[in-house]
C-alpha cells in the first residue's frame, strides 16, 4: 500500500470522527433552570408577576426545594413588613407634630404592622422545625399558616382603618400604598406555603 493511500485513509479516518455528533451526559431536567421552578411555584399565587420578580434572583438558592422556597418568600415578607411599619410610623411622627386628626388611626395601623412582623417572624420559626417529620410537622404546618393568615388579616385591619375616619389625602395615598404592596407579598407567601408545603 502506497504512502499515498495510507494517507488517504488517515484523512477519511479524521474527518468522520470530526462529524460524528458529540454526545454530552444531560444533568436532570429540574437542575436546568431552577428559575422556572420559581415561576412555575408564583404562576400559582395571586400577584404571579410580583411574586416572580422578587423570587427569581434567589432561584440558585431555592433550586427546586418547596421548603427553600417558602422560607425565602417568609424571610422577605417581614422584611417587606418592617418597611411597611416604618412608612406608617414616619407619617405617625408627622401627624403628632401636628396634632392631625388621623393620630390614632395611624397608631392603631403602626401597631398591626408591628403584630404583622411578630406573626410573620413566627411563622419563619415555626418552619424551621418543619424538617422534624411526623405529627409534630403538621402542627408546625399549621402554625405557619395560621400565623401569616393573622399577619394578612392585621394588614387588612389596618387599610380598613383609612376608610372610616378623616385623614390627610396625601396620608391615606401613601400609607395604603405601602400596606397593599405588603398585603400583595403576604398573600402570595401563604399561597405558596398552602400549595407548595404538604
Amino acid at each position: 500500500m502506497s504512502r499515498f493511500v495510507i494517507l488517504s485513509l488517515v484523512l477519511v479516518v479524521l474527518i468522520n470522527s470530526l462529524t460524528i455528533p458529540t454526545i454530552a451526559a444531560t444533568p436532570p431536567a429540574r437542575y436546568l433552570n431552577y428559575e422556572t421552578f420559581v415561576r412555575t411555584a408564583c404562576n400559582t399565587t395571586t400577584y404571579p408577576t410580583m411574586c416572580y420578580d422578587t423570587l427569581s434572583s434567589y432561584s440558585s438558592t431555592i433550586k427546586s426545594d418547596p421548603i427553600k422556597l417558602c422560607t425565602t418568600s417568609l424571610n422577605l415578607n417581614v422584611k417587606a413588613a418592617r418597611n411597611a411599619t416604618s412608612v406608617v410610623s414616619t407619617f405617625l411622627k408627622k401627624a403628632k407634630s401636628t396634632s392631625s386628626p388621623e393620630v390614632a388611626i395611624l397608631k392603631d395601623c403602626v401597631d398591626e404592622m408591628k403584630d404583622t412582623v411578630d406573626e410573620l417572624k413566627q411563622a419563619v420559626a415555626d418552619l424551621k422545625k418543619l424538617k422534624g417529620g411526623g405529627s409534630s410537622k403538621d402542627e408546625h404546618l399549621k402554625n405557619v399558616r395560621t400565623w401569616v393568615s393573622s399577619a394578612l388579616t392585621d394588614e387588612g385591619t389596618c387599610t380598613d382603618g383609612f376608610e372610616e375616619g378623616k385623614v390627610n389625602v396625601e396620608t391615606k395615598k401613601m400609607v395604603k400604598k405601602a400596606v397593599t404592596k405588603l398585603s400583595r407579598t403576604t398573600s402570595n407567601t401563604l399561597a405558596l406555603i398552602t400549595n407548595y408545603l404538604r
